[in-house]
């Protein structure tokens, strides 16, 4: 059994235990190597294990590795490395300082329901990169969620996941996964596809807004499994847009469950900040007052001169507003584009009925932001919002390449570059955005002496 400041395969040193579960235990370590904070998961071997039970352990640690390394997402915690040493299989882990969603939700009982959403988001987003990749997780559960202090979530432990088509590692006719937080189609031991992770994120949103999981827990395993397979649900106490979310995660059908990624946007829209009134600033309403009073001032003069003449006086000319423009809007983490629409062509004077005012074309606005960093490189996240006022079924993302930047990876998307311009489609299974919903995508650069400068991206419908 490994020790605080113990040294495994030559590199990572053991900083303390930072978490334990039926089957490991979970230690901050130093990386002497790359200089860096690291999580080592521990697979230890059992006393009188056979050799039967030391290939699984083996098996299942080389499966974690290599599925999770397959997955490149801000919202899942990435897997660097995988060996044995002296008995016992050990994972090396990117290290989250952060909180499991079981202790948060211990600590502060049933969470607010934005809250709740915009943890379900995030991980969504990343299950349904998993699912594009053809990897169910199988364990979706508040354990395996992690939260960090400014709210960022990441699921972690592909312990137990597997591809499509693969038969689990347990054998045929055996339940793998958390009882509470199991499918139906999984408790009833018929195994599960891609809708089974939606029901077991949705039995842990559910669990985090109420406070318990929907079908309860307890000692009584068998009986916890009827109530699942007998779909006794509870509804919500806390109706709303995100209970009604859940509860159809939670559909005792897989196939009138969303799909993962229909869950992400459902969950992002809800998530979203309700959007603010417009406010007019303090000079602009004197403006505007004082402009109907003038209004009032020359209405009366007109009524007197009509009436003191029987010349009518010629009609002035209807005031022109100003042309509107649409503008980027760039921060140092983020940027918008619209487009504008066509000004109509101007009528004749004596056809006039109304001003022209140019509206731009509604489409999508796309927020890059740099969630990570390190010398030689960054992790970028762009986020995807509709701005239509209707379903949106694809978009496009282009920017031009900053110097001293270049793109090593991408996820989520569909990447092409004609030059120093990057070009950035939807990857099918994210293209659907209903209104004011958004997704996203993330990529990992290189990034030189000089480099790093964030560009202005414009987002298109497709």
């Amino acid at each position: 059994m490994a020790f605080e400041e113990h040294v495994i395969n030559g590199r990572y040193r053991l900083l303390g235990r930072i978490g334990r579960g039926a089957m490991s235990v979970v230690w901050q370590a130093k990386d002497e190597r790359l200089d860096r904070v690291v999580a080592v998961k521990q697979l230890p071997q059992t006393p009188g294990a056979t050799p039967a039970t030391l290939f699984a352990s083996c098996e299942r640690a080389i499966r974690e590795a290599r599925l999770a390394s397959r997955l490149k997402h801000p919202h899942a915690i990435a897997v660097h490395d995988v060996f044995e040493d002296t008995g016992s299989m050990y994972l090396v882990l990117e290290y989250l300082p952060s909180r499991s969603l079981t202790d948060l939700i211990i600590e502060r009982g049933p969470m607010a329901a934005r809250d709740v959403a915009r943890i379900g988001h995030q991980i969504a987003s990343a299950l349904a990169a998993a699912h594009a990749c053809g990897i169910l997780h199988h364990d979706v559960t508040p354990n395996n969620v992690l939260v960090t202090d400014d709210g960022t979530a990441k699921i972690t432990d592909f312990g137990v996941a597997r591809k499509l088509g693969e038969s689990p590692i347990t054998g045929d006719g055996v339940v793998i996964g958390t009882p509470a937080y199991l499918a139906p189609e999984v408790a009833a031991g018929h195994g599960g596809g891609l809708p089974s992770d939606v029901y077991s994120l949705g039995a842990t949103l559910h669990t985090a807004l109420e406070g318990a999981p929907p079908f309860g827990s307890g000692d009584d395993l068998m009986a916890l499994l009827r109530r699942i397979t007998r779909d006794e649900l509870v509804p919500p106490a806390h109706p709303g847009p995100l209970a009604d979310v859940v509860v159809r995660m939670l559909d005792r059908d897989p196939a009138r469950r969303p799909s993962m990624a229909e869950a992400a946007s459902l969950l992002a829209a809800i998530a979203a900040p309700p959007a603010a009134p417009p406010v007019v600033p303090r000079r602009r309403r004197h403006r505007v007052a004082a402009a109907g009073i003038a209004a009032c001032v020359l209405s009366a003069g007109m009524v007197v001169a009509l009436t003191s003449s029987r010349r009518p006086e010629p009609a002035a000319a209807p005031l022109e507003p100003p042309p509107a423009t649409v503008t980027a809007n760039h921060t140092v983490s983020a940027t918008t584009t619209a487009t504008p629409a066509p000004m109509a062509p101007t009528a004749p004077a004596s056809r006039r009925t109304a001003a022209a005012v140019p509206v731009a074309r509604p489409g999508c606005t796309a927020r890059y932001e740099v969630t990570t960093s390190w010398p030689g490189g960054a992790q970028v996240l762009v986020t995807v919002h509709n701005e239509q006022p209707a379903r949106l079924s694809g978009w496009t993302v282009s920017w031009r390449l900053p110097p001293g930047t270049a793109i090593r990876d991408l996820w989520n998307g569909v990447f092409t570059a004609n030059g120093p311009t990057v070009v950035v489609t939807d990857a099918g299974w994210n293209a659907l955005l209903e209104e004011h919903a958004s997704t996203t995508f993330g990529l990992n650069q290189n990034v030189t002496d000089g480099g790093g400068e964030v560009p202005v991206l414009t987002c298109l419908p497709s």
